[in-house]
């Protein structure tokens, strides 16, 4: 897959790489991340509850609307990580809704979407080691009546403080993704000036 990256032409060849490559990240969780509830609660867990079975919803076929305690956590530290991301779009100047690689719709930020994806990992390894250090109760999640699997606002909360994290993680993509744009204006500057004479 890193070396379809490579040899793309063009941004849709480089999403369906990564999509390729996400299914198969995904696919090495199952069967090895699981929330560890409290034994004397353990009958009264839901089956889907207990082990990551893959990223998509049972509900959506997508990530969104998840119906597990794994898939409802990481849409929680993605959110949080969106939001992160788009308020250092902003201090930059820029418009979190112009996105390079997200088709552009209404009400998402599709550039924050495309510039969080860097940070990313930290948000997935950040949640393995949660996973790994706190035991969780019934009373953390609860299902709804379509399945969905919702966090409680007591973990919602804690979960809530690891924004300065995320905060910290983005704000070098952000810089990065200024330089970058700031050097190709550059260029263009230079080339318009010469193709004028100027």
């Amino acid at each position: 897959l890193l070396g379809r990256l490579a040899m793309a032409t063009s941004i849709d060849e480089c999403l369906r790489a990564e999509a390729a490559a996400a299914v198969l990240y995904f696919r090495s969780w199952k069967g090895v991340l699981a929330p560890r509830f409290a034994r004397h609660e353990l009958a009264a867990i839901p089956e889907h509850w207990r082990a990551f079975k893959d990223r998509s919803s049972d509900i959506t076929g997508t990530p969104r609307a998840a119906t597990d305690p794994i898939n409802a956590l990481l849409n929680y530290l993605y959110a949080l990580l969106e939001a992160e991301t788009r308020v250092a779009l902003l201090a930059f100047g820029l418009d979190p809704g112009l996105g390079f690689a997200h088709v552009d719709v209404g009400n998402r930020d599709s550039l924050a979407l495309d510039v969080m994806e860097a940070a990313r990992p930290e948000a997935d390894a950040w949640l393995i080691e949660f996973l790994d250090a706190r035991p969780f109760r019934l009373r953390d999640f609860v299902e709804e009546r379509d399945g969905r699997c919702r966090i409680t606002p007591d973990l919602a909360h804690e979960l809530a403080g690891s924004v300065g994290r995320w905060r910290s993680a983005v704000a070098p993509i952000v810089e990065r993704v200024v330089d970058r744009l700031n050097a190709l204006t550059d260029r263009r500057d230079h080339a318009t000036k010469e193709s004028s004479g100027k």
